[in-house]
């Protein structure tokens, strides 16, 4: 139950991993988001942990945590355009299972700033972790700089926000692979690689703190873009790292492979909305 609650507490309310950026990009002319648009998003991710090396009395740790299977769900709503950028009211809840364990649920929402780019500037509240997934595909200029797709296109750059455990946000590759037709919405088939730094505290299963584990995550990811409407349609990504950690002992160190499969999908009644609806609740910030 231990690795439960802190696999909660880490895509749940721990804070939100922004860009640490000093003012927004303006809009373009006509942007396609409108105020009142709502986005419903159904995340899913399998994680798992392994631990190898010693505590801090040098006695081994040989740990291979039971997966955490973690499903969610996101409303995101725009409730304020200018030239910041967008702001996005976002509801949600999350569920949290470790084998047979009894499955945790928590509810939460957030506010954030995403600008033209899709880099999210702000983001406050406790929607983090795979929540962010799909806000940075929601900027006008995100994806090759707006600019129109083909298949064979390649293009490198920084995903729009980071997450729990990255230092910085991920650098990607990106590639079209090809085009489809999903609920009649054409998109485009994009295959996404590279790598970010990570440092998170190491804990075992018993809850003894290891101290911080250090190193590179690699990224690899699949995703359908809806490039007529600026949105996220699903994306496939797995993020595997091998990491050192050393604690306040000379004792203690070892290594921490983590392995998380990650899927994020526009909910069918999404795709064929009508823009604009119902006033979100709350004020715009």
């Amino acid at each position: 139950m231990l690795v439960l609650a802190l696999i909660a507490a880490v895509l749940l309310a721990m804070p939100s991993a922004v860009a640490d950026l000093p003012q927004a990009s303006p809009s373009p002319a006509s942007p396609v988001r409108r105020v009142g648009e709502k986005l419903d998003y159904s995340l899913h991710a399998v994680l798992s942990q392994s631990i190898a090396g010693k505590d801090a009395f040098g006695k081994a740790i040989n740990q291979s945590l039971s997966p955490t299977n973690v499903k969610g769900f996101e409303s995101i709503i725009v409730t304020k355009i200018n030239a910041e950028g967008l702001t996005l009211h976002r509801l949600g809840t999350i569920t949290a299972t470790v084998d047979d364990a009894k499955a945790v649920t928590k509810p939460g929402q957030g506010w954030s700033l995403v600008d033209a780019q899709g880099r999210v500037v702000r983001d406050s509240g406790k929607l983090g972790g795979l929540f962010l997934l799909p806000l940075p595909f929601l900027g006008e200029l995100a994806v090759k700089a707006g600019n129109d797709l083909a298949i064979g296109d390649q293009w490198s750059g920084k995903l729009g926000t980071k997450l729990y455990g990255m230092t910085s946000q991920p650098e990607l590759h990106f590639i079209v692979s090809g085009t489809r037709s999903i609920l009649g919405v054409h998109v485009f088939t994009i295959a996404a690689t590279g790598t970010v730094t990570m440092k998170e505290p190491v804990m075992t299963a018993s809850g003894e703190a290891l101290g911080y584990a250090a190193g590179t995550a690699h990224i690899s990811a699949e995703l359908d873009y809806d490039r007529d409407n600026r949105r996220l349609v699903s994306m496939q990504a797995v993020v595997q790292d091998t990491m050192h950690y050393s604690g306040v002992s000379k004792h203690a160190g070892g290594t921490v492979h983590d392995n998380q499969n990650c899927s994020v999908a526009l909910d069918p009644a999404s795709m064929t909305r009508t823009l604009g609806g119902a006033d979100p609740a709350g004020p715009p910030r």
